[in-house]
């Protein structure tokens, strides 16, 4: 699983490469990218709760700041997991280096994949959330 999180954090790391910028670092990018990716795959999860309560279960207002805050919190839970693991731990390090020395000549099929996990994880957001919202 941690190999897996780490290749994912890596072809992240070579898409935002691929754009040279002034200012910013691409490991920083990557780690922000990559907790708003995992981010959107635990709401995904949330998606089976429609199901679980009836339809006016709770109050409006209630439902609305237990919606609201469960989502921030998600998604601030998941930004800190990322910094710290990536960024204060310097673990960004010793993954780019480990994957460019392993895969030298490869940097633009990394690039690659990270492009299509990104869009594999917004277009399967947005199908599993139109396919559930047309179920009755």
């Amino acid at each position: 699983m941690k190999t897996i999180f780490e290749f994912l954090y890596y072809c992240l790391y070579r898409m935002m490469a691929l754009i040279k910028r002034i200012g910013e670092k691409d490991e920083n990018l990557a780690s922000l990218f990559y907790s708003i990716l995992l981010y959107t795959h635990t709401i995904m999860l949330f998606f089976p709760l429609r199901y679980v309560f009836p339809k006016g279960y709770f109050t409006p207002t209630f439902n609305s700041i237990i919606l609201k805050s469960i989502m921030t919190s998600t998604f601030v839970i998941w930004y800190f997991i990322c910094k710290i693991y990536f960024l204060k731990k310097k673990n960004y390090i010793r993954i780019i280096q480990n994957y460019e020395q392993k895969y030298p000549d490869k940097k633009i099929k990394m690039a690659v994949i990270g492009i299509f996990y990104s869009l594999l994880t917004f277009l399967s957001f947005i199908i599993i959330a139109g396919i559930l919202s047309n179920i009755s």
